[in-house]
This record gives structure tokens, sequence and C-alpha cells, in this order.
């Protein structure tokens, strides 16, 4: 149980990671479109609707437990969230999102796992470079 907290926090901070790369291709492909404001409206429509559907289920679970509220708070912080990552101004209030929610969503600093030598970052590459056969053609000298 002492490593699942470390295991959800990867994962929500992966997510979050995640969530700004697809906002940045996705802002890219927004700006070559040439009737984006229809293209808005319909994603707002879309998004209103998911809003009210998620609100309803938070009613659903979390009332017998009283974290309505809370939640419904975090859902709205968390559309906005996906707003900007698409590059869109906040729309949804948002009062106060807990504290504790916020700190365990916390992807400021940088993790490295020192001893498997991977890094928790992303980076979007600005060069492809294709592979080809010669690359796996290697002619090593052994000395025995």
């Amino acid at each position: 149980m002492v490593a699942s907290a470390d295991i959800i926090k990867k994962i929500i901070a992966d997510e979050s990671i995640h969530g700004v790369f697809v906002g940045l291709i996705a802002q890219d492909q927004f700006k070559k479109l040439k009737n984006q404001d229809q293209v808005k409206a319909r994603f707002l429509a879309l998004l209103y609707n998911l809003y009210e559907n998620e609100l309803k289920y938070t009613e659903e679970i979390y009332t017998e437990v009283g974290l309505t509220a809370e939640v419904k708070e975090y859902v709205r912080y968390n559309a906005n969230k996906a707003l900007m990552n698409l590059g869109f101004d906040p729309i949804f209030e948002v009062k106060q999102v807990n504290p504790i929610v916020l700190n365990g969503l916390n992807t400021e600093t940088t993790q490295h796992d020192f001893f498997s030598k991977k890094s928790t970052n992303y980076e979007k590459a600005t060069e492809i470079v294709h592979l080809k056969d010669d690359d796996f053609k290697m002619d090593a000298v052994v000395d025995i």
C-alpha cells in the first residue's frame, strides 16, 4: 500500500503531461482550419454536454460520502485546464479546489530515476530521422 500513492501520483503526472502534449498538437491543427469559429462552437457544445453528464455522474457517486461539492469543483477546474491546453480561455468559475488534490497534481518538479536512468519528461521531436537497414549493420572486431 505504501507504493500505491507513488504509483497514482506518477499516473496523474503522466496524464497531465499527455494533456499538455495533445493540446499543443491540437492547437497546431486548429490554426490550420478555415472554419475555426464553427469548430470552436461545436467543441464548446460538446464540452458543455460532457460537463453536464459529469455533474450527474458525480452526484450519483459522491453524494453518499459527502464529497459532491468538492468533486464538482475539481470537474470545473479540470475542464478549464483542458481548455487552456487547447489554447482557449477557461470558462468555468472555480472557487477553490482542495489543496490536497492540487498538491497531488503538481508536476512542476522533474523526477529522475537514478537507478534505471529513465527520465519522466517528454519532449516533442523537432526532427525525425528514419532508420535504414545500414543502421543495423555492425562490423564488430572482437579480440580474444
